[in-house]
């Protein structure tokens, strides 16, 4: 599937504002799965010498401070704190900016693409050899 990866990106900011942040979000982690539960995308990084990895919203929340070194408790709780305020399409919007920055390739099969906005919709109609 052929994606204007310029636009994709543009358009997902538009609508998903949160996208931007590079402390926590799919800029902050390497694209892929949750290191823990292996399901939900990857969201927010953690640090210590146990460190479970790049975390989910959801194992983060089960996981707690312990996913954080003594030094950062509050960098995590302030992560945990901002993944619970996304919204419910959170894991798709992840998804979506992976693809949109490079790091993942979108498969026709994946998608339901009435289900996002039009800018969206546009990004990922785009025909082959433009944009």
């Amino acid at each position: 599937m052929d994606v204007d990866r310029r636009a994709l990106r543009q358009a997902l900011t538009d609508v998903a504002p949160w996208l931007t942040a590079t402390d926590v979000g799919p800029q902050a982690v390497d694209a892929g799965p949750c290191d823990d539960c292996g399901d939900a995308p990857r969201l927010l990084p953690t640090c210590g010498p146990a460190s479970p990895g790049a975390l989910c919203r959801d194992c983060a929340r089960r996981i707690g401070d312990e996913g954080w070194c003594a030094g950062h408790e509050d960098e995590g709780r302030a992560a945990r704190a901002w993944a619970d305020d996304l919204p419910d399409d959170w894991a798709d919007t992840v998804t979506l900016w992976w693809v949109a920055t490079g790091e993942l390739t979108l498969t026709a099969d994946y998608l339901e693409v009435l289900r996002w906005p039009v800018g969206i919709q546009a990004a990922l109609e785009r025909q082959p050899g433009t944009g």
